[in-house]
């Protein structure tokens, strides 16, 4: 039995690829579990500072929706996800958000194929 590849295997990424990706992603989950313990022991009234902001936020969304889906929104958000693994995923995502930014720019700047 002879493996033939076709067109599609050509375009996909390699081992390599994901590698990077996910390594990207355990090293965002890690520093923000690592910034979340740091604000813990430091400054514990960020993490209520985002707390409040967090609950406030959820708040004016839940009034800006109509009832009843609103006060429903607010309960699921507000008790299920809002205590605290929102507050992480928010987090993830902001340092995932910088961290990119950071290494496009850094691309752009770097760039080894620049033209005088």
């Amino acid at each position: 039995m002879v493996l033939h590849r076709n067109d599609d295997d050509r375009c996909r990424p390699g081992f390599g690829y994901h590698l990077k990706v996910h390594s990207f992603r355990a090293v965002t989950i890690i520093l923000a579990w690592v910034l979340i313990f740091a604000a813990f022991y430091e400054k514990p009234e960020l993490l209520t500072g985002a707390q409040r902001a967090l609950q406030r936020g959820i708040e004016a969304v839940g009034d800006a929706i109509p009832a009843p889906w609103g006060p429903r929104i607010e309960f699921v958000f507000r008790e299920i996800g809002g205590l605290i693994w929102l507050q992480i995923a928010l987090l993830i995502f902001a340092l995932r958000l910088a961290l990119s930014v950071f290494a496009f720019t850094a691309r752009i700047i770097f760039r080894s194929d620049r033209r005088p």
